[in-house]
């Protein structure tokens, strides 16, 4: 049984068109992965890097959850 906003967030994704349905959906997903991780995140990892990646930034990942989240309101 799924929540009334996993209902809505299905309907959205359906309603758009066929072609650009899996690259949507794919970058809904890594922005909620993201908005996980970032609620945990420890910060700068022992390797120096932030997550992890080299080629991001905190301020970056902060920048997008924000971003995000402002989305939804």
């Amino acid at each position: 049984m799924l929540a009334p906003y996993e209902s809505l967030l299905l309907d959205a994704i359906r309603s758009l068109p066929i072609g650009r349905q899996e690259a949507l959906t794919r970058s809904c997903l890594e922005l909620l992965k993201l908005t996980a991780h970032h609620e945990n995140c420890p910060g700068i990892g022992v390797d120096g890097y932030p997550c992890m990646y080299p080629h991001d930034t905190c301020e970056h990942c902060q920048e997008l959850v924000s971003t995000f989240v402002a989305l939804g309101r």
